[in-house]
Order: structure tokens, then sequence, then C-alpha cells
């Protein structure tokens, strides 16, 4: 360890609160046993800090306060704002967009300016300049991760992209912020699939070489619960109840399979009443066989692994209509449990063939009831086909010590330059 070099992870809230980035917990472990020491730096604070390893430090900078309004103007005066707005006005494809959305992107570019400045400081007062510098999301503090990269303060940086930080049509106004400004000066970009790492190269072709693959992945539980073959099918969905994630067209398509069935959803949000009209409208019409639902509010992800250790459930069912590379499925396949979902974003390189139904991309009830049925056929999927899938390709240890060996080689790599 003594050898190692030094990591600087950039993160959305984590270790703040208990909510976010809850996938960072595994991640993080592994990433202190390689590194010699961790410094997190996280973009917004919540009330909570999740505890970290001995040899990871929460490092609270001034960005955590909201800047003036005055100090913004200043930043965009300065000649990294200028820059970046000349490279991204560069592309004729940019030009709509950022001009209509001109108030959110100067905005964006503005705070990324303030945070270049901050990191500045740090990196110099800490002697850091040879550390590695990741960012967990391509759009955090990723624009000042990359100014600074561009000017030679540090020697390696790096990001992971996820979803909302990859697909334009996650933002109301056109694109993804200042993607080939970012692009241009990191050493590496991850996509966490590989429908994500083809998405990104379609976007950026002349920076494709800049990306590669490195999937997230769960702690392997080691068992699944086994089947009561007396008990009622027991189907679980676990999102966010917001509109991409199409839960409340759950109720209709567990209507149409005409049968006794248990439904827990764990996740909450903007569209729960939504939800809890439809279960109420459809789940409980008179002469229907009974449906016992129960929408469980957000929990504690440690919770949701707990109900998987003490239950048997049947399948894990998503009509979610974007995704990246799902989690709550990577877990739910670790207990043996197979799942039905939509084929969106990353989703056929978890759902696969022993391991679960691949629905439509568009697929509507009838559509989900038919993937259900398949998988609520005796079996249809076991429980050790499923859980070897997962270990395959989705084993937390594995895949994050590979991310890791690509972080050091780049590091490495430019160290010798």
């Amino acid at each position: 360890m003594s050898d190692a070099p030094e990591l600087v992870l950039l993160t959305s809230a984590y270790p703040f609160g208990n909510k976010a980035e809850t996938f960072l917990e595994t991640e993080i472990e592994v990433l202190a046993e390689r590194f010699r020491r961790v410094h997190v730096l996280p973009s917004h604070r919540v009330p909570q800090v999740r505890p970290l390893p001995p040899n990871v430090e929460l490092v609270e900078m001034e960005w955590l306060a909201e800047p003036s309004r005055g100090a913004k103007l200043r930043a965009l005066g300065s000649a990294e704002a200028r820059s970046a707005l000349r490279r991204t006005f560069g592309s004729r494809a940019n030009r709509g967009p950022y001009m209509r959305g001109a108030r959110f992107y100067l905005d964006n570019l503005a705070r990324n300016v303030l945070k270049l400045r901050s990191l500045k400081r740090w990196v110099s007062e800490r002697g850091l300049a040879g550390a590695v510098f990741y960012d967990y999301w391509f759009e955090n503090s990723t624009l000042a991760l990359a100014m600074l990269r561009r000017s030679g303060a540090i020697r390696t940086a790096v990001s992971r992209i996820h979803r909302f930080d990859l697909y334009d049509d996650c933002w109301s106004t056109g694109v993804v912020p200042f993607r080939e400004v970012k692009a241009e000066s990191l050493d590496a970009i991850f996509a966490i699939s590989e429908s994500g790492a083809a998405y990104l190269s379609r976007r950026i072709p002349g920076l494709a070489e800049k990306i590669g693959v490195q999937r997230l992945g769960v702690r392997d539980p080691g068992h699944g619960c086994p089947a009561d073959p007396g008990a009622v099918p027991l189907i679980v969905t676990c999102a966010r109840l917001e509109s991409q994630k199409c839960v409340h067209l759950v109720p209709g398509a567990l209507a149409e399979l005409r049968r006794p069935l248990r439904w827990i959803h764990f996740g909450d949000g903007p569209e729960r009443s939504r939800v809890e009209e439809e279960a109420s409208r459809l789940l409980a019409a008179d002469g229907g066989p009974p449906v016992q639902w129960e929408l469980r509010g957000q929990v504690d992800n440690r919770e949701i692994l707990a109900f998987y250790e003490a239950n048997h459930v049947d399948a894990l069912l998503s009509l979610s209509s974007s995704e990246g590379l799902p989690v709550s499925m990577m877990e739910a396949q670790s207990y043996g449990i197979p799942v039905v979902a939509r084929g969106v974003g990353g989703v056929p390189e978890i759902v696969r063939e022993g391991a679960g139904v691949l629905l439509p991309p568009r697929a509507g009830t009838s559509e989900a009831a038919a993937g259900l049925r398949t998988a609520l056929e005796p079996g249809r999927f076991e429980s050790d086909e499923v859980r070897a899938l997962f270990k395959g390709r989705f084993e937390a240890t594995a895949n994050y010590s590979r991310f890791v060996d690509a972080l050091v080689t780049i590091h490495e790599g430019a160290s010798e330059r």
C-alpha cells in the first residue's frame, strides 16, 4: 500500500445521507483496499454521514455552500469559461439547445469554474497532483475536473457515466452539459453498460477511444430464500415512483394474471398517489382474485436485502422506460430472483436467457402479464442458475477490482508521460 497512489473521489452527496449513491457503499471498500488514501468530495450536503473505512476521508469543500450571484457572474468572465463556450459552440448541433437553455448552461458553467478554483487550491495545499481523480458521475463536478486536468494541475482524471448523465433525453434543455469539453480533457470515461458505451461513442465519435465499460456490482449473499410450494406468488417492484419508472402500469399487469398474488413495492416519489389509485381500482375489483399489495415507501437498501433474505420472491418486475444498468436487478438476481423487465438501456445485459424475461422496450400490461406468467411457471427459472449468471457478470469484488486495475493502469501511463 505504501507505493499505491491516492484517490480523489467526487460524488453527488455520498457519504452524506442514507439514500444517495447507496451502490458506492460496496465500491468504496474495494477502493479503500487498493489506494493508499481516498478523499471523498461531495457536491451536496444532506443530514447524516455514513461510516467510512479508516483510510477514507470526507472533505467538505467550500462549494457545499451556495455561491453568490456575483461570484458566478465573475466566473463567467474567466478564460476557462470563455474557452469552454468556444469549444462547445464549435459543434453546430449544440448551438440550438445551448441558446434555448442559456440560463441553465451558464449557471452550470459558472459553478464548475468556481469548483475548479477550489480544487486547484486544495490540490496544491494537499500535494495531490499525482493522485487519481475520479468523478462517479459524468455530470457532477466533471467539468471542473476536466478543466483541472486540461490545466496540467493533475495528471489523471476519469469519470463513470450512468444514465441521466449520459442520455440527452434526460435533459429538458436538450443535451448533456458540456459533454465534448469534459470528454476532451478526461483520460477515460467508463460506461456502466455496453449500450451506454455505444450511445456515448455515437455522440463523441472523435473521442471514442477514451470510452470503456466497467460494470457496477453488488455483494454475493451466498444463497437465496427457498420457495414454499404452497405460498401465494410474491412479485416485487423496486424503483422511485416517478413517471419514467411506469410503476402505475404494474396493477394492470397483475390484474390480467387473474390469480392470487402478493405485490410489494419499495420506493417513493411524486407518482405515489397515481400508483395507489391504480392499485385500488384494478386490484380490488369485485369478483377478481385477491391481490395483496403494499407500497413500502422509501427504505434503506439494507432493509430490501434483508427482505430478500427472509422471503422467497418469485419475480422482480420493472416496466421502466429508461435505465442505465439497474443495481436493483443485480441485487434481485444475487438472491436467485428472476427479473421481468422492459429491454431498455443496459437491461438486456442483465436479463438474459436463464435469468428472466426480457420484454419489448414499449411493452404494455398484456405483455408484462405474459412475461410474469412465464416467470411463475413451476421450475421455469432455477435460483441456482440465476445466481450463477449474476456471479459471472455482476459480483462486486470482481467488478470493482477490475475497475481499480484500469485506474491504476491509466495512472501509471500518465506518470510515464
